[in-house]
């Protein structure tokens, strides 16, 4: 026998009915329930008053009671969850943006309705210094109780996650594929880990392939899920951006990281502060707005440099003086022997030690960079 949420999920997954559909039907029938139950000739006149990819035969032929329960049950088996706008632990941001999704599909938890959150996003091809900043970032916010949000992909999104979950903080992704889908497959490991630690949603069910047009639609709930969005590297034409339309349109706070002005991942960061987005130099320029508003207020510090002093004071002295030529940008290590003075043996042993012990990566061959 079919229940509540039966109903719900047979209306979100007839093929060519779209959500401005059954947002009309809903408001012309009530409930997906009364829907279902509706006679023939009330859909087909419904049909013929409104525009729909598909004719009331087809819409009718989708009413198989057991295959949507049994469609329904195999969500059971990849540890999905189905939820729709008439249940409380529907995410009530969702419920007042434009285009609000009818349903959702989840792998994890959702994060809590009084958490703050902030969707991190940038560029896929993005630099070593975005990279590090996204995860830095990611990694701080959720140390100050901050629920991270970005769109799983690869270069910023995935980094920013990344970071999140080594405080050990909350962060959602949010697909613009089938929930079970990993894209890409390089972040499978990330998927996994965020499924248990944190939580995954979309408006499409298993098994549906990434295709272009889903990822401006899933930008919306990105936007649309967090209280502010910080952009850490975009170009001037950018995927990015879209989710800073959508975010403006929902009435967002838009934070960006400035860029080099001669960088092209830096023109739409540059170009946002520019038109009247935050500049963010540090994670207090994101905590002070978003605490400040409800009565608390973290101290302004400049949390950065304070990692980077950290860091530095736990190093020996000789590597200190390896670790100061050092920047996110990598070096190259002729470059590095050149301004520490020091002989080419003793530069590659401090480096080497300081790579084995996690303070510095090597993103490329030769080259070195400080990891915050």
């Amino acid at each position: 026998m079919m229940k509540e949420e039966h109903f719900w999920y047979w209306i979100n997954n007839i093929e060519g009915f779209g959500r401005n559909n059954i947002r009309n039907m809903l408001e012309f029938f009530g409930e997906p329930e009364d829907i279902y139950n509706a006679k023939d000739s009330e859909i087909t006149d419904f049909f013929d008053c409104h525009n729909t990819r598909i004719n009331a035969n087809q819409f009718l032929a989708s009413k198989d009671e057991n295959n949507i329960i049994n469609s329904y049950e195999k969500l059971k088996e990849k540890n999905v969850s189905f939820i729709y706008p008439k249940q409380n632990i529907f995410p009530e941001k969702l419920l007042y943006i434009d285009d609000s999704p009818t349903g959702l599909y989840i792998k994890g938890s959702l994060p809590k309705e009084e958490q703050k959150t902030i969707a991190i996003i940038g560029a896929r091809s993005c630099t070593h210094y975005g990279r590090e900043m996204a995860r830095f970032y990611g990694r701080e916010l959720s140390k100050n109780g901050v629920a991270i949000i970005s769109g799983l992909a690869r270069g910023i999104d995935g980094m920013a996650h990344r970071g999140a979950l080594e405080a050990g903080g909350y962060t959602l992704g949010v697909l613009g594929c089938g929930i079970d889908v990993v894209y890409p497959e390089e972040n499978y490991d990330l998927f996994m880990s965020m499924e248990q630690c944190g939580g995954i949603i979309s408006e499409s069910n298993l098994q549906i392939a990434p295709e272009a047009r889903l990822f401006p639609l899933r930008n919306r709930l990105i936007s649309g899920m967090a209280d502010g969005i910080l952009v850490i590297e975009a170009r001037k034409k950018s995927g990015t951006l879209i989710t800073v339309d959508f975010g403006l349109e929902q009435g967002k706070d838009i934070f960006a990281l400035p860029g080099r002005t001669i960088d092209n991942n830096s023109v739409g960061c540059n170009n946002l502060i520019k038109y009247g987005a935050h500049i963010v130099t540090d994670v207090s320029d994101i905590l002070d707005f978003l605490f400040c508003k409800t009565g608390f207020c973290e101290d302004s510090k400049d949390i950065m440099n304070s990692c980077i002093s950290e860091i530095k004071n736990k190093l020996a002295p000789t590597e200190k003086m390896v670790y100061s030529v050092l920047s996110v940008e990598p070096k190259y290590i002729d470059d590095i022997i050149y301004e520490t003075k020091l002989s080419p043996g003793e530069v590659c042993m401090y480096i080497n030690s300081m790579v084995i012990s996690g303070v510095v990566s090597e993103p490329a061959r030769n080259y070195y960079a400080i990891k915050i």
